[in-house]
């Protein structure tokens, strides 16, 4: 085997600019105005800012809040502004139990993400015509939100990124309900045994 003399490369010389649809002016950046050696709280979810990551949860209690900086982290901004990276779609009406049972799932599947990175969030609910709509603050929300209802009711998730809008798009059919319980394919009931 023939060894070539090639120069041996650097972390510098695989980086290269953000991919489609990411943002690099508010995710993993310092909030402006403010000096790299002290946290930064956000004063509506208190998130806190330090050593260039944004955490909630345990680093929030344990951090001082006397002389403490403070702002909106960018999910909050997001929110605020009605910003959104994520889209889910739930095609078709769900039973009044059953969207209560996807809404609270959504909602925990929320909590889990947001307990380790505290900028992912859930922007809005809406409901339309064709179903419900959840706009995320993060693309990568709105794929484990369909993932995780496909996993937990069945149906069928599909994705797809708009490379001009940097929005994952998800969309999440529930199953058709089933017959009821006791007939054959819609004959006559069958007897009790």
């Amino acid at each position: 085997m023939k060894r070539t003399n090639l120069p041996l490369r650097t972390r510098s010389d695989f980086t290269h600019a953000a991919p489609r649809g990411a943002r690099t002016d508010r995710t993993g950046r310092f909030p402006r105005g403010h000096s790299a050696g002290e946290p930064v709280m956000c004063e509506r979810c208190g998130a806190v800012y330090e050593r260039k990551t944004w955490r909630a949860e345990e680093r929030t209690r344990r951090t001082s809040p006397v002389g403490i900086a403070w702002t909106l982290c960018p999910a909050c901004t997001q929110v605020e502004e009605a910003e959104y990276f994520g889209q889910v779609r739930i095609l078709g009406r769900l039973a009044p139990e059953q969207e209560i049972e996807v809404r609270r799932r959504i909602w925990n599947i929320e909590g889990r993400a947001r307990h380790t990175q505290p900028e992912r969030r859930v922007v809005r609910f809406d409901r339309t015509p064709q179903g419900l709509e959840i706009l995320t603050t993060s693309q990568k929300l709105a794929h484990r939100i369909a993932r995780e209802l496909e996993k937990a009711f069945g149906g069928r998730a599909r994705y797809s990124w708009s490379d001009r809008e940097g929005v994952a798009n998800a969309t999440w059919t529930p199953p058709a309900p089933r017959a009821e319980r006791g007939t054959d394919r819609g004959k006559r009931p069958l007897a009790p045994k």
